[in-house]
């Protein structure tokens, strides 16, 4: 009797929120009054994950296993839930009757941290609410970020500057008119630099990469944050070289190559690998003295 009162009263608060989420985030036409047709939250999201945040539908995946790697130590921490779990849930409620009138899909997505994270410490407990945290708040990653398109436009035109720069400082003949990048000597066809080559999505799943790798590799929160921070520098410095070997290709004769096949492919042989390697050298810095001490022990 007592373990069956027990499974209910985890059970049963569970299920019911399983329920209204289902019900007020999928079923339920919460924005009728909304200029477009996606009148219900979830397709809200998946609307702006379809463009500039394809790293979005990532997310859930990631969340479902980074619960499952949790939950070995969740099973470790002492049961005593806590009514204080129920203050998140209100402010996550507020949020989202915010959103309602307010039309600001985005409120959800940011209460829904707080709906998880209060839930858990009101079933479970403060111990096991700990281990949940970045689970909860890595679905920030799936908000799509206002004022993108104005970010678009400035990494741009940095990143069609810095090529120019860099290009004609080793010798190449070119001329810059906005985001476009074309011979001096009419060798090859111009190159524009259209928003897809600003690098903003790669930039965008690289910070998600970037959280995941710091939290699972860092001992300490400073370690973490630099770690973290260090993804936008080395977002840009990829990037760059992505479209630098592109005018470099065009100059040797082969501009057809570098602006098709080249240009489809450049971001897995120079983007992802360059800013990985990055992170890999840095991560590696962080921890020179206990990695040296690992070794030393190895070789004792």
């Amino acid at each position: 009797m007592n373990n069956q009162f027990k499974y209910s009263s985890y059970a049963l608060p569970l299920m019911a929120l399983s329920i209204v989420m289902v019900v007020f985030w999928v079923i339920l036409p919460v924005y009728p009054n909304s200029s477009t047709s996606n009148e219900r939250l979830l397709l809200y999201m998946a609307d702006s994950w379809k463009r500039d945040f394809i790293h979005g539908w990532a997310v859930p995946v990631l969340f479902i296993m980074f619960v499952g790697l949790a939950l070995p130590k969740m099973k470790q921490e002492p049961v005593k839930g806590d009514w204080a779990g129920l203050l998140g849930v209100g402010f996550a409620i507020l949020l989202y009757i915010a959103s309602v009138r307010t039309l600001q899909p985005r409120l959800p997505l940011i209460g829904l941290p707080f709906l998880i994270l209060g839930s858990v410490v009101y079933i479970r407990g403060w111990g096991v609410a700990k281990h949940m945290i970045f689970p909860a708040f890595f679905w920030w990653f799936a908000i799509s970020v206002p004022g993108l398109q104005q970010a678009t436009n400035a990494l741009q035109i940095l990143v069609t500057q810095s090529s120019y720069t860099v290009g004609t400082m080793l010798g190449m003949k070119l001329i810059n008119s906005g985001n476009e990048i074309r011979s001096a000597t009419d060798s090859w066809n111009s190159l524009n630099i259209a928003e897809g080559c600003s690098g903003i999505r790669s930039l965008m799943a690289l910070v998600m990469i970037s959280a995941v790798y710091a939290y699972f590799t860092q001992n300490r929160l400073w370690k973490m944050a630099a770690l973290f921070a260090c993804s936008l520098p080395l977002a840009l410095v990829a990037n760059f070289f992505r479209i630098f070997t592109i005018l470099v290709l065009a100059e040797m004769g082969f501009s057809d190559f570098a602006a098709g096949v080249y240009h489809d492919w450049a971001g897995l042989l120079f983007f992802f690998p360059i800013a990985l390697t990055g992170l890999f050298f840095i991560d590696r810095a962080f921890n020179r003295k206990q990695n040296y001490k690992v070794v030393r022990k190895r070789v004792q």
